[in-house]
């Protein structure tokens, strides 16, 4: 038998012999015959002009060479037979593909670095799997690198494409190791290195194996070097440094990288205009590689919410993507989402990492329509150009550059759990206004800037004066309370307003707080011989003592003025600081307001709320000038979207697509429905993955939509925007996902703790259900109150000594008598001899020349909320002081001190817990997990 096969093999190299002699005898033949031709001569006519018809490459899966000329009959057969509905393009949806009846080999698209492939769960012969890859508009594998990756781990025969050149430039004992490893089914393809590979491997050509497909091209349509060149003309040098002219001038940041820089800019481009920018720039646009994605995925990425153009395409070449402009297309180990969806260019965005738990990267790589408009995004060796200190120089948006920073003392505030304004009665006159709160500092005067940083100290602006209301409002601040009665702010004087012109925009007046960006409307009041129209560095003050109305006027900026500050009422968010105010403002009932946010319908929207929409939509600096929108606001407000990733939704969706074909598994095979099941489970994680992607393009896509809507009412702008931006889906509600805890915050109290001594901490609290387990506390009499029996570390529960024990349903000490405060101090003194003891609030009572101690644990408003301190207390300031501190030593002692960072967050306190408390814990059982 080993006899006859090897006269078998025999036989056959001898004909392989014979065939190829007779192959090149015929070219050569031909050849010769085709040379004694006689040529014709060409008479060319002078009125006719020929044209040469261009002459295109050959496919690589043609080759130059006669053994490809099984799989060129395959492809002819295929052409001439397959009809234009025979053909697939691109990767189709998992249903489409399990109720597709044509006897097609099955199998599912898999992402290989930029390079997207089909590979086969059915294994056929040679002839089907050509067939199988050109009705999908694909070709045979062919490597031009010998990589087993490719193979996915696979221990079967692969077909390759016999005419790719896939041994090119390797010696025969490198081909054949590799083919006897990765049992590799192929044959060289050219004269010059052709090899007869073993037997054995040529005769499993005849049988079934695995395959895979890949794009016929091999590169997509990219932009050339040469049209990549910097723009000098764009740029402008001042002193050493080099900036973009004022009229070419892009926002954006620079990130510094381990190669240069990156910038992301806030400029909305499409694909095209992208690189071209970046060109322009002396830049490149951003490449999806690995080293990208270790610079962005992480906590408070600059790409949170938002969305960016990168250089990557795959315009013209269906699955293969390209960093266009850059050298070498590194490999990237992470999915190109919703390949199947369209899209050529592909764009960048970032999710919160802490919402992203089940997932490897924070980052979202999407193929996208290359007309979108989405954000600028470079990068580049080096910094081509300087970020303007006082970044948008120039008339066309309300900000204010050139003034000082707005810096908030930190000394003045208590800043954990929450941060607000300690002990306001020490500052100045509080007094309620237009639902803001309006501090008049006791005999302070001066300029502009001076009063500017001395309201920005305590978390506060000047008085801003936004619209007509709002000045009535001033003169006449009761009128929603009694509007029969008419009443005044309690001072008459002329006071800084936040309104001025700045030095590069002079004579354009604007509102300079840490909200309100916007210009100062035409309707509002000024004093008689005023005109604002004649504002040169000018800085706009208010008249307290104009009988008609608070009126506005111009003064020189370095003048002395009387310091007036505001901030909205109450602790909490600012953007929910003004819409309540603005809700009351334009007398919008609760509960018509909150069911316009709830179910985001505004369809029966009355004119009253469309002012409140308008109203909030200014004084969070969306809209400025009435009818514009503030882009980067609105970016600002999209990097703190953060759209939540359902996996338990992801799941359901799964579910409910399998219970959809379980009638139809009678009507399919098991490997079929097994590979249908892979595909739409990775289709299923492609959609949810991407989600917040889409969601972030279609913001900025609706911004890019919609800013320019005709405008039919001023008063009613922002609706009209609303009503427009909320016709996509995608974006319905779309404050649902808004991130209030990264806006900043309004610090001052509410309004019956800013004149009382006593402030409520408690109403800021988020944790009030705590209970201090009865074994670590100890009872002052047989009743109570109880003491705890050790302090509690306040820096472990990432609080404050004022609010650490309101956290325990307790309070700090504080005694009625001084036998009760001597008891404290020396059982305090036993446990902690060393430990500062911080007792209650507390403050000097000036009508009646005493030190009084704020009881924390009852309502300040109830009665014997106030009670006198028994005992001396040291106080070198009776009125200035915050804090009542027991020293360390053998005798007890109170000091009334300012408040510090070391008393405030790194001191341990002992608390004071009532008995009710004690026996509420008790009997609901809370006391089992809340140890100290």
């Amino acid at each position: 038998m080993v006899l006859v096969n090897r006269l078998f093999f025999q036989v056959l190299c001898v004909f392989s012999t014979l065939v190829t002699v007779a192959e090149v005898w015929g070219k050569t033949t031909r050849r010769q015959e085709s040379t004694i031709k006689p040529l014709k001569k060409r008479i060319r006519k002078p009125t006719t002009r020929t044209t040469v018809k261009p002459t295109t490459s050959r496919p690589k899966t043609e080759g130059p060479y006669e053994f490809c000329r099984n799989y060129n009959r395959i492809k002819k057969n295929v052409q001439d037979t397959a009809l234009s509905e025979d053909f697939i393009t691109g990767k189709r949806d998992s249903m489409t593909e399990l109720l597709d009846v044509r006897d097609r080999p099955i199998g599912t698209f898999n992402q290989r670095g930029i390079k997207i492939t089909f590979d086969s769960v059915d294994k056929v012969e040679y002839s089907k799997a050509v067939e199988a890859c050109l009705l999908r508009k694909l070709q045979l594998l062919a490597l031009e690198i010998i990589d087993d990756s490719y193979f996915g781990g696979r221990q079967h025969r692969v077909f390759v494409d016999e005419c790719g050149a896939v041994f090119e430039k390797r010696s025969a004992e490198q081909i054949h190791e590799f083919v006897l490893e990765s049992h590799l089914v192929s044959k060289q393809c050219g004269n010059s290195t052709r090899l007869h590979v073993e037997f054995e491997q040529i005769y499993s050509a005849l049988l079934h194996s695995f395959f895979t497909c890949e794009s016929a091209c091999s590169k997509p349509v990219c932009p050339f070097q040469n049209d990549c060149h910097k723009d000098e003309s764009l740029f402008e040098v001042i002193g050493e440094k080099t900036y973009l002219k004022k009229e070419h001038e892009i926002r954006g940041t620079w990130e510094l990288a381990e190669f240069g820089f990156y910038f992301l800019g806030e400029k909305l481009v499409n694909w095209k205009e992208n690189w071209m920018t970046c060109c322009s720039l002396g830049l490149k646009p951003l490449a999806i590689t690995n080293s990208f994605f270790n610079q962005f995925n992480r906590l408070n990425s600059p790409m949170q919410g938002l969305v960016y153009w990168s250089a990557m395409t795959r315009a013209g070449c269906l699955l293969f993507f390209e960093n266009c402009l850059h050298n070498a297309s590194e490999s990237i180990d992470v999915e190109i989402y919703a390949v199947r969806k369209g899209g050529s260019c592909v764009a960048v965005s970032s999710r919160d990492p802490k919402a992203t738990e089940l997932m490897i990267w924070s980052l979202a790589v999407k193929t996208n329509l290359c007309a979108s408009k989405l954000l600028l995004g470079c990068q580049g060796t080096e910094q081509t150009f300087e970020i303007r200190d006082d970044k948008i120089n120039n008339c066309d948006l309300p900000e204010c550059t050139g003034i000082p920073d707005c810096v908030m003392e930190d000394e003045f505030f208590l800043k954990q759990p929450f941060k607000v304004l300690l002990a306001p009665w020490r500052f100045g006159n509080w007094h309620s206004c237009c639902d803001n709160s309006i501090l008049e500092l006791r005999n302070e005067y001066g300029t502009w800037d001076e009063a500017y940083k001395r309201c920005c100290s305590l978390g506060m602006n000047l008085l801003s004066v936004h619209n007509p209301a709002k000045q009535d409002c001033l003169g006449n601040p009761y009128k929603n309370s009694n509007p029969n009665e008419k009443g005044y702010l309690p001072f008459r004087t002329e006071a800084w307003t936040a309104g001025r012109d700045i030095e590069s925009c002079r004579g354009k007046l604007r509102w300079c707080t840490g909200y309100l960006n916007d210009y100062l409307k035409n309707d509002l009041t000024w004093k008689k011989g005023q005109d604002p129209r004649f504002a040169n560095n000018s800085c706009v003050y208010i008249d307290f003592g104009d009988p008609v109305v608070p009126s506005l006027a111009l003064a020189d900026c370095s003048e002395k003025k009387q310091i007036i500050c505001e901030a909205p009422m109450g602790v909490g968010f600012k953007s929910q600081m003004h819409y309540h105010n603005c809700r009351r403002n334009f007398r919008v009932k609760e509960s018509d307001a909150e069911k316009i946010w709830t179910t985001g319908d505004l369809s029966r929207t009355s004119y009253a709320a469309k002012k409140m929409i308008q109203c909030l939509a200014e004084h969070i600096g969306l809209v400025y000038n009435s009818t514009k929108i503030n882009v980067h606001v609105y970016l600002k407000m999209m990097s703190r979207l953060f759209r939540p990733f359902d996996y338990d939704l992801m799941e359901k969706t799964k579910s409910d697509q399998l219970a959809l074909f379980s009638s139809l598994k009678a009507h399919h095979d098991e490997k079929k429905i097994s590979n249908f099941i892979v595909d739409m489970n990775n289709n299923v994680k492609d959609d949810y993955y991407s989600d917040h992607f889409d969601f972030s393009s279609e913001m900025i896509i609706k911004l890019y939509d919609c800013k320019g809507i005709n405008v039919t009412n001023e008063e009613t702008f922002a609706f009209d925007f609303l009503v427009c931006f909320l016709q996509s889906k995608a974006v319905e509600r779309f404050w649902r996902f808004y991130e209030f805890n990264l806006e900043k915050s309004s610090v001052i109290p509410a309004e019956n703790d800013l004149n009382s001594p006593c402030l409520t901490f408690e109403n800021f609290l988020e944790n009030k259900s705590s209970c201090i387990p009865p074994h670590n506390l100890l009872p002052l009499t047989e009743t109570g109150p109880y003491l705890t029996m050790r302090p509690i570390n306040i820096k472990m529960f990432n609080t404050s000594s004022f609010t650490a024990c309101l956290e325990k349903r307790g309070s700090l000490p504080y005694a009625e008598t001084k036998e009760e405060f001597e008891v404290i101090y020396y059982f305090i003194r036993r446990m902690a001899p060393k430990l500062p003891i911080i007792w209650d609030q507390g403050y000097y009572d000036k009508l009646n020349g005493k030190f009084m101690w704020c009881r924390s644990d009852i309502d300040p408003l109830q009665p014997g909320a106030t009670i006198p301190i028994p005992v001396t207390v040291n106080a070198t300031m009776k009125q200035d002081f915050v804090m009542l501190v027991s020293l360390p030593g053998a005798k007890p002692n109170l000091h009334a001190v300012p408040a510090t960072e070391q008393l405030m967050y790194q001191t341990s306190v002992f608390c004071r817990v009532p008995d009710y408390v004690v026996n509420e814990c008790l009997s609901h059982n809370l006391t089992d997990t809340l140890e100290y």
